[in-house]
């Protein structure tokens, strides 16, 4: 008898202790809330909680997984997604990509053609520059370079440009401008149609212009543009870009006799960025 009355009431209590048990965690999460927990260690915990009683430990559910910890290792709760939350989430994604950051100077250098009329005698003479710039905020970065160009002359152009991204994804287009000046490299030239005297009004001469041993002068250029901007792996980027490109070549002799021609061409250029 005395052995019957103890196992029932061991059911009994062991029945009240489950419930018990079951009460109080249904409870607790009803008395959970939502937040990101900032670690001491950096990283960022999404989820519900709950402190103990004694404000020591603090109950962490996430989704059907619940752990405890030491109060003592976070640093701060908020309700609001963190940003250093969403920088790691977006460098997560983006590991290892190039990108152009305030404060810091790049490489931009760049190979292409110029594209003019079928009937001129450069059809798309060739062009590489190279340039270093610097980043400002708001995506805007500004240098100055150098580079080579081909025509009947080998040109040095030295020059300054502008560069707007319009954002920071893998793929962003962007505005540039490039202005500055021509240096001829070759002193001595022949000249042979496509050009008319530098003091005459008219773009139409009666007859092709042939002239030998003029001296190249150089001029002016300027070149707005625009492109893509693709971000690539191991600190590289890779820029595509098309846009006008104005350009003045002068030309004199001992006799006072001038020629300059101007150039209207579509650019069209391959570059690589790299810090």
């Amino acid at each position: 008898m005395i052995k019957q009355v103890f196992l029932i009431n061991l059911i009994l209590w062991c029945s009240m202790t489950s419930v018990t048990s079951q009460v109080s965690t249904t409870g607790d999460k009803a008395l959970m809330e939502k937040g990101y927990i900032h670690m001491k260690d950096g990283s960022v915990v999404k989820g519900k909680y709950i402190y103990s009683s004694d404000l020591e430990k603090i109950r962490i559910m996430q989704g059907k997984e619940s752990k405890i910890i030491d109060a003592s290792e976070v640093e701060k709760i908020t309700l609001n997604k963190p940003e250093a939350a969403t920088r790691q989430a977006r460098e997560k994604g983006d590991a290892e990509f190039f990108d152009i950051r305030p404060g810091k100077w790049f490489n931009l250098s760049e190979g292409g053609v110029m594209i003019g009329n079928p009937d001129n005698e450069h059809k798309a003479p060739f062009l590489f520059h190279s340039s270093m710039n610097y980043s400002f905020r708001n995506n805007l970065s500004a240098g100055a370079g150098i580079g080579v160009e081909f025509y009947n002359e080998t040109y040095l152009p030295v020059f300054a440009n502008l560069l707007y991204k319009f954002n920071n994804r893998k793929v962003s287009p962007f505005v540039t401008l490039q202005a500055g000046y021509l240096i001829a490299l070759e002193n001595k030239t022949r000249i042979s149609g496509g050009y008319y005297p530098y003091d005459y009004l008219s773009s139409y001469w009666p007859q092709p212009i042939t002239r030998d041993n003029l001296d190249a002068q150089g001029g002016f250029l300027i070149n707005p543009s625009a492109g893509l901007f693709f971000k690539t792996s191991h600190g590289y980027g890779i820029t595509l870009s098309a846009g006008y490109r104005f350009h003045q070549l002068r030309f004199s002799d001992k006799s006072d006799y001038k020629l300059r021609a101007d150039y209207n061409r579509l650019s069209i250029k391959l570059g690589i960025l790299f810090h």
